[in-house]
């Protein structure tokens, strides 16, 4: 099988080693020469470098490549995707090539995209996670569309991606560029299981006084059971590193968050799509929050310290409310994907979109599998949804900030207790006359209802 891979940045370069490994003949450029010639060098090292092609130019990887080729795009996401697609246009490229991009490009450029090559060649996108570590052993990777040039590339893809019990992390998920919006997704799941497990941290750290390495301890029993997934393993190492002088690695880290922006874009999506998605969004704001002193509102935002209190917990049920805080978070990601697919009639595949998640990527947990059962599973965890409400209470009474943990609370509890929404329908027609509808169904106004004399003014 011959691919070629235009930019060799880290996530290129680790998996071009990976598809040359899997034995792929690899045709590779970057505008970087010296991006090339690490490439080169580290094949030779791993005796691969027979079957990878450097080229100076994308005019002559096009010709070095046997029709209908495959292209993959690892490059910034924006104006360089387009420039990089009109360059291979004018490169020879024609309507049987498939040309994949595989970065972290907004899903809506990826439509748009497809129909403006549809006539040149065929555009796809696959979103890719896992890191240099998982590009270069096994990523997750979530790729989207119908083209026929799928099908040339989708069995050694498979072999690159990560495996799970025997299963291909590797699945075309739904059509169009729903690759990239379940990618996005991902990793807006991503934010909140890492503000979620900063905030546990945070619990015991300030709220109980323990030391890093006492939580880290936690977080590894927590990894030893189902709660085993690749984020509290990685929380759980941090927390236990030091220096010489015995002091937390974390304690000499800056408070400021960066981002790259998929967490935002699932934040403005699921607005978008009237879909509730709290404890991704809180994850957001999160990050946002940590970096005020930077905005043209600081100001307005900065307030005086204010002291923490302590409290008892009890580490069983802390344990319960993580676990079901973070399956809130997964299943909040799904009904966003579900209500974009019907949206953009992109028919993904929860069930695929998960089996991509088994393994490889960031968000990968051993409870993925109680994810899949739905939300007649959540409705058997009586224990661990009491846990969640008792945590957050305890969580809030120290003063600390937890984001994401009351977010979920607020969540879950919107969807299973009665609601307040009766109220803000009425206020929105007192002052607004936009409309009330009653229990039993009818539309109308307070004014049908009751008599008002004279509104408050």
């Amino acid at each position: 099988m011959q691919v070629a891979l235009v930019g060799l940045g880290v996530m290129g370069k680790n998996l071009a080693l990976n598809l040359i490994e899997q034995g792929m003949t690899l045709v590779a450029y970057d505008k970087n020469p010296d991006a090339g010639e690490e490439l080169l060098s580290c094949a030779k090292l791993q005796g691969m470098a027979d079957r990878l092609h450097i080229v100076s130019d994308l005019a002559d990887m096009v010709k070095r490549l046997t029709p209908p080729r495959s292209i993959l795009l690892l490059v910034p996401a924006g104006e360089l995707v387009d420039k990089v697609c009109n360059e291979l246009v004018e490169a020879g490229v024609d309507c049987d090539d498939i040309i994949v991009d595989c970065g972290n490009s907004n899903y809506k450029d990826g439509i748009t995209r497809k129909l403006k090559y549809q006539n040149k060649f065929e555009f796809a996108t696959m979103g890719i996670s896992g890191g240099a570590e998982g590009a270069r052993h096994g990523p997750a990777m979530m790729a989207s569309g119908s083209e026929g040039g799928w099908e040339r590339v989708e069995p050694w893809f498979e072999k690159v991606a990560a495996s799970y019990k025997g299963e291909s992390c590797f699945a075309r998920v739904g059509q169009s560029a729903s690759g990239h919006f379940v990618k996005m997704v991902h990793n807006g799941i991503e934010y909140a299981l890492m503000q979620l497990i900063a905030e546990m941290y945070q619990l015991l750290r300030l709220g109980t006084n323990r030391t890093p390495h006492e939580v880290a301890e936690i977080f590894n029993q927590w990894s030893e059971g189902s709660l085993n997934s690749y984020l509290l393993s990685i929380s759980s190492h941090i927390l236990s590193l030091e220096t010489d002088e015995a002091e937390a690695l974390v304690d000499l880290i800056d408070n400021k968050v960066g981002a790259k922006g998929t967490g935002l874009w699932t934040a403005q999506n699921a607005l978008e799509l009237g879909i509730a998605v709290p404890s991704l969004v809180a994850a957001v704001q999160a990050r946002h929050l940590t970096n005020t002193g930077d905005t043209h509102a600081a100001k307005e935002m900065t307030y005086a310290a204010k002291a923490t209190s302590q409290v008892e917990l009890d580490l069983d049920e802390l344990k319960d409310a993580f676990l079901f805080a973070s399956l809130l978070a997964y299943r909040q990601g799904l009904a966003l994907i579900k209500g974009a697919s019907r949206a953009h009639q992109w028919k993904v595949d929860l069930s695929k979109t998960l089996q991509t998640w088994r393994a490889g990527c960031i968000i990968r947990a051993d409870y993925l599998d109680n994810i899949a059962e739905g939300v007649e599973f959540i409705d058997t965890l009586e224990k661990e949804s009491l846990a969640l409400r008792k945590v957050t209470g305890q969580a809030m009474m120290t003063g600390l900030a937890f984001p994401v943990l009351s977010s979920t609370q607020t969540y879950f509890a919107t969807l299973t207790t009665p609601s307040n929404g009766h109220l803000v329908q009425a206020q929105r027609d007192y002052f607004g006359e936009h409309g009330i509808k009653t229990h039993s169904g009818e539309v109308c106004h307070l004014t049908d209802l009751v008599d008002i004399d004279a509104k408050v003014r």
